[in-house]
């Protein structure tokens, strides 16, 4: 009889061990379902750094808040994150226009440069067509409106909590003669991040119904479409110092690319030119028989290979 006992009471025991086993698996599914890091190999931190600077950006560490990790390999991870985001539009042609897109604290990037360098366009019209009722107030930025361009840029079909607008800014700031405004959304997207040695970087980025895009190719063909940029600008420039030689009799004599621009605008350059693509000082140094006009390129540094150099004559 005792026998029997020890042998129900052993059985049941292994019983109570496999269901609790079977619980275990379950409620680490679950987890993973939800998105917890499978993983302690990654942080939130890590992660947040990692979105802050793709693509040489520097966002604000409040701008980009993480929803899920999901780590499936030592050197890799998918994310999903809602960023904050800034941009300038302009109304142009009795329409507004997404333009820019803050990409620091005091930074801001053209999104046509962007889109060049994805090889793709700018949403045009589709806001219009979407909202046919508002076609008769063109000219006012409501909040239907811009978070119908918000979504389109970054391929979001609304209905969608992907996009949300926080804060619109009408006239908030004047480029030249036209109207503008700053709105404030917030975008949901997906990251894929890889690890190299200690450092966790943005690989890939998803929105909507886009398909993944390469950030470490597109960030090398930014820099290709603004190297192409400060080429034209230090082209332009160059001509406006040959007409005012043949006026003048020599180049601008200055170290100062400041004081030469104050010497050909507005009589030989029709537009100021200061700043290069990516919103550094053009350099210069003339004398009155040669001179040399510099971009110091995506490094920030002078004479190094990456520079943009116009020089003559």
């Amino acid at each position: 009889m005792r026998s029997e006992l020890s042998h129900k009471e052993a059985q049941k025991a292994q019983n109570e061990l496999a269901r609790s086993f079977v619980l275990f698996v379950l409620f680490c599914g679950v987890l993973l379902n939800n998105g917890i890091e499978a993983r302690a190999d990654i942080s939130q931190k890590d992660v947040r750094r990692a979105i802050q600077n793709m693509l040489g950006w520097s966002l604000p560490s409040d701008d980009v808040h993480v929803r899920s990790v999901r780590s499936s390999a030592a050197e890799s991870a998918e994310v999903s994150a809602e960023i904050q985001t800034v941009f300038r539009l302009r109304l142009f042609a009795g329409h507004w226009q997404l333009r820019e897109i803050r990409t620091a604290r005091d930074r801001w990037e053209q999104l046509e440069i962007i889109a060049r360098a994805a090889g793709a366009e700018l949403p045009a019209d589709e806001c219009e067509r979407q909202l046919p009722f508002e076609r008769r107030l063109a000219t006012e930025l409501t909040t239907k409106r811009t978070r119908c361009l918000v979504a389109s840029l970054f391929g979001v079909a609304l209905p969608s909590d992907d996009v949300r607008i926080k804060e619109i800014s009408p006239f908030g700031l004047s480029i030249g003669s036209e109207s503008s405004a700053l709105v404030v959304a917030f975008v949901r997207a997906d990251f894929r991040l890889v690890r190299d040695g200690k450092r966790w970087r943005v690989a890939e980025f998803k929105s909507g119904y886009r398909d993944w895009v390469n950030v470490a190719g597109l960030e090398a063909a930014i820099d290709q479409v603004k190297r192409t940029a400060a080429t034209a600008e230090l082209s332009t420039i160059a001509k406006a110092l040959g007409d005012f030689r043949r006026e003048r009799g020599s180049f601008v004599v200055s170290e100062s690319e400041s004081v030469l621009i104050d010497h050909l605008s507005p009589r030989y350059l029709a537009r100021v030119i200061r700043v290069d693509p990516w919103h550094r000082p053009y350099q210069y140094e003339g004398q009155q028989d040669h001179y040399s006009l510099r971009s110091l390129g995506p490094d920030g540094k002078p004479n190094t290979p990456d520079d943009v150099v116009v020089s003559g004559p």
